[in-house]
């Protein structure tokens, strides 16, 4: 069978090849009942014009980039992404993931964008751009929305939750439980780039400091670079250690997020500690991982952070300015079967 062409979408139409291509484009000056007729021709015969053309007429691409750190996989990141790609993708966008493992993959996509300028947006997840690659990007007028970025530096848009605040409302329950001695545990995977993370180290220091902790009352448990990721024996087996020969055990202990936490618990279990008997932990995210395993944790929703995300870019590539451009989106403790009071404060 002979592919469908323009030229009998505008003979079954009943009209000339430039008003099917106008209607079609969704361009003005097209009368509403000709475009609904060209509209229905064009489907009885299974006729699709080419998005390209059509972009390249309205000066569009119809694409958008998401900058992903380190993987797509990851909990957050896989979230965030169907969000940002449920909203752009029913309005026609290709959403297409750009997946940064080190810092020349990012430093390759920003060489190649000036260029092609083949993107309407770049939305940037979890890290934060240099101020280089900012200004790459507003010399080519492409909107930058970030979702849980470090900061909203630079950024035309973002939406995203306070680290800090989630992270300072994790010490203070431990506070209130009798909690004395805190450690902070990083996942053993760094990033390469200024990521979210950082600040959650902070929010935690800032709160140990306000809820009266001496620095001797607080453990810092560094990320441990290694390939292979979070999950590996050795590298809990390392952190327990850590906590074994601090020189006052923690009884209260916050994680970077829930997987980690959850690894964490398993090694301390092992090795005969008693959670929540002995020592409380607190993860974040809540993760699936956190309700199978009773972890009291942080609720955060990548996913409706994606699409506040997503909303605000379709603003910004209409050229519209979002009435909220930088949104804090909610965040609430869980608490389930980690966390308990301390022994001390019987005392």
């Amino acid at each position: 069978m002979a592919r469908t062409t323009i030229s009998d979408v505008a003979e079954a139409a009943g009209v000339s090849v430039s008003t099917v291509s106008r209607a079609l484009r969704g361009l003005d000056k097209v009368n509403p009942d000709t475009r609904k007729k060209v509209e229905r021709a064009a489907e009885r015969l299974n006729f699709s014009f080419s998005k390209s053309a059509s972009s390249l007429a309205r000066g569009k691409t119809m694409k958008v980039a998401v900058l992903l750190p380190n993987e797509i996989s990851g909990w957050f990141n896989a979230h965030a992404f169907e969000g940002i790609y449920e909203v752009l993708s029913k309005q026609g966008y290709d959403v297409i993931p750009n997946v940064m493992w080190e810092q020349r993959d990012l430093d390759r996509f920003f060489k190649a964008l000036p260029n092609n300028q083949n993107v309407d947006a770049v939305i940037v997840v979890s890290f934060d751009l240099d101020d280089d690659k900012k200004r790459i990007l507003s010399e080519l007028t492409v909107p930058v929305i970030g979702v849980n970025t470090p900061t909203d530096d630079g950024l035309d848009a973002s939406a995203r939750i306070d680290d800090f605040a989630a992270m300072r409302s994790a010490v203070r329950l431990l506070h209130s439980l009798g909690h004395r001695n805190l450690a902070y545990i990083e996942q053993p995977v760094v990033s390469p780039f200024l990521c979210s993370a950082e600040i959650r180290l902070n929010g935690f220091r800032e709160a140990a400091r306000e809820v009266g902790c001496r620095d001797e009352d607080v453990l810092i448990v560094p990320s441990v670079a290694r390939a292979g990721g979070p999950g590996e024996q050795e590298e809990y087996s390392g952190i327990a250690a850590q906590l074994l020969s601090a020189p006052v055990r923690p009884t209260g202990i916050c994680v970077e997020h829930d997987a980690c936490a959850a690894a964490l618990i398993k090694e301390l279990r092992r090795l005969g500690w008693d959670i929540p008997g002995e020592v409380s932990v607190i993860g974040f995210d809540d993760s699936y991982i956190a309700n199978i395993t009773g972890l009291t944790t942080i609720h955060q929703n990548p996913v409706e952070t994606g699409r506040q995300a997503a909303a605000r870019a379709l603003s910004l590539m209409r050229g519209e300015c979002p009435s909220e451009p930088y949104a804090i989106m909610p965040t609430s403790m869980v608490l389930r079967d980690t966390t308990g009071p301390a022994v001390e404060s019987e005392a």
